[in-house]
Order: structure tokens, then C-alpha cells, then sequence
């Protein structure tokens, strides 16, 4: 008499796919800006990112003309003081280096 062939064990039933955990909205979203001799992205919360877009939507030409040249000195302010922060921070790093080193100016030598 032959053998039963053995039942093969159960296969783990997978269980069902947990349900997706909803991304959170963004605290910045980039906005890109054209103006006119350059492209510059705008990283905004979603209100500023909103509201800039409700402005440069029914916008005159005046009107865009003059936010751009706002928009340009805003942009031109920052990258000078970006740049005046990297400039102060090198200073204070100097300085620091400079009072570590215990240099004293060569004077008249001790007696023996």
C-alpha cells in the first residue's frame, strides 16, 4: 500500500497591508519666480507661497514691473547679508585663533 504524500505545511496568509500614513503638507514649498534676467526660488511657507500667488495672478503690467523690482532688492539684500554673516563669522574665527596663540612681542631678554 503506498503512502499518502504529506499535506505541506500552511503558508503564513499575509495580513493586510497597513493602511498609508497621510504626509504631513510641507513647512516650505518652493515657488520659482522669473525675473526677467534671472529664475530665483522663492522657499515659502503655503500662505506666503498662496498669497504670492494670488498677486501675480490678475496683476497690471505696472503693477508687475513694480513687484518684480521689489522682489530683485529683496533678493539682492539678502545675498548681502548672507554674505556679511559668512564675512563676520570667518572675523570671530580669526580673533578666537589669535587670542589662542600666547604670542608676547620680543622685549628686552631677564637677567641671570
Amino acid at each position: 500500500m503506498a503512502k499518502a504524500p504529506k499535506k505541506a505545511a500552511a503558508l503564513p496568509v499575509p495580513a493586510a497591508p497597513a493602511a498609508p500614513v497621510p504626509k504631513k503638507a510641507a513647512r516650505t514649498q518652493k515657488n520659482m519666480l522669473d525675473l526677467g534676467k534671472q529664475k530665483v526660488a522663492v522657499y515659502a511657507s503655503p500662505k506666503i507661497a498662496h498669497a504670492m500667488k494670488e498677486l501675480t495672478e490678475d496683476m497690471s503690467l505696472y503693477e508687475g514691473v513694480r513687484f518684480t523690482q521689489i522682489l530683485e532688492a529683496v533678493y539682492k539684500q539678502g545675498n548681502k547679508d548672507g554674505a556679511r554673516n559668512a564675512f563676520e563669522q570667518i572675523h570671530a574665527g580669526v580673533k578666537a585663533a589669535e587670542k589662542a596663540v600666547p604670542h608676547q612681542n620680543p622685549g628686552k631678554p631677564k637677567k641671570r
